[in-house]
């Protein structure tokens, strides 16, 4: 699994974690393609309003990942993709 279960008291960085370990395992599960995860980050992020959250590096993220749709120079590996999430994570703790 691509999170520890983690026992925290701010219940905001529990939802980011969760959230981002649901972006991890359609990473894992689904057969990597860049566009298809940008679309996914994408309407995840519109649909729980990350925006809100107020969370500038999230929202960098965020904005990366949606940007690989613009073409192929800007897309990231899976594995890049990956330690981007896990890194974002590790932040949160």
């Amino acid at each position: 699994m691509f999170m520890q279960v983690l026992i925290m008291s701010d219940p905001i960085n529990t939802r980011k974690i969760a959230i981002i370990g649901e972006m991890a395992d359609f990473c894992q599960n689904e057969p990597y393609d860049a566009e298809r995860f940008s679309k996914y980050v994408y309407i995840r992020s519109l649909d729980e309003r990350l925006y809100l959250f107020g969370d500038a590096e999230l929202n960098r993220l965020v904005d990366a990942f949606v940007g690989m749709s613009a073409g192929e120079e800007f897309h990231c590996s899976k594995e890049e993709v990956l330690e981007m999430l896990q890194d974002y994570a590790s932040s949160l703790k």
